[in-house]
């Protein structure tokens, strides 16, 4: 038989086992509260905010209004409005994906005649474009075909009537010119050093043999050539034509083309 110790001992073990067993059913009925009101209102809000954005950007795109339907252009004289607007690339772009800076700077390489552009916007596609024409200087004529020379020596579509006297050079052995190419520099140079010291002559034509040549008033040719010294060669022509005159010689043509040595052919 049991000692009356033992049987408090073994009293105690139990009532701590099961105290231990009530601390344990405590806490796990003591589950933290969900307010599903709550998180069910957070997601309506976000649903919400997200169909008005996804609304907006369908606004947005389909909107009429917020594409360049049309460019107000200034600065043009030769070149029209429509060609202008057109070449720049920006009709019917959306004003989000539009680059004023590039429409200006990319314009001159699609339209040659266009020296400069420069180009704003504002909100919602009020768009104007402002140009710079390139002003010509020679007139390029191989056949049929005319293209104008600035002063950067760039040919561009001859449209419209040239300010002032233009010089004109006729290749009749080529080559053709076209818009956005580059005319020969030192040989446009030549007819421009020629214009300033024989401003009454204004038609020149060009070969490869005789380079630059104009026609004297009694109807022979005058071989220019092409170089650096052509204001000492019309010197030269202006020294000799009195001469020929006066002599009465009419010749078949006069070389200037080498100013040490100058002569004309019967």
């Amino acid at each position: 038989m049991k000692s009356k110790p033992q049987a408090r001992l073994k009293s105690r073990s139990r009532y701590r086992r099961y105290e231990a067993n009530t601390t344990l059913i405590g806490r796990v009925q003591s589950v933290p509260h969900i307010d599903f009101k709550s998180m069910l209102n957070v997601r309506s809000v976000s649903v919400a905010l997200l169909l008005i954005v996804i609304g907006l950007a369908v606004w947005l795109g389909l909107d009429d209004r917020f594409y360049v339907n049309s460019i107000v252009i200034t600065g043009n004289t030769h070149v029209s409005a429509a060609d202008i607007a057109q070449k720049s690339g920006a009709l019917g772009q959306h004003i989000f994906w539009l680059r004023p800076n590039d429409v200006a700077q990319y314009l001159p390489a699609g339209l040659p005649s266009i020296r400069s552009a420069q180009m704003s916007c504002k909100f919602p596609a009020d768009c104007s474009l402002s140009v710079v024409e390139r002003q010509p200087l020679v007139a390029w004529q191989y056949g049929n075909a005319i293209t104008w020379i600035d002063a950067d020596h760039v040919a561009f579509a001859a449209e419209g009537k040239a300010a002032g006297s233009l010089i004109t050079i006729e290749a009749t052995e080529g080559p053709a010119l076209f818009p956005g190419q580059h005319a020969d520099q030192q040989l446009i140079d030549a007819a421009l050093a020629v214009a300033q010291t024989m401003p009454d002559v204004h038609t020149y034509r060009y070969t490869a043999a005789h380079g630059l040549e104009f026609d004297a008033a009694r109807g022979f040719p005058v071989y220019l050539g092409v170089g650096s010294n052509m204001a000492d060669r019309v010197m030269i022509w202006k020294t000799l034509n009195p001469y020929l005159a006066a002599k009465n010689i009419t010749p078949k043509f006069v070389d200037v083309r080498y100013p040490l040595a100058p002569y004309y052919g019967q």
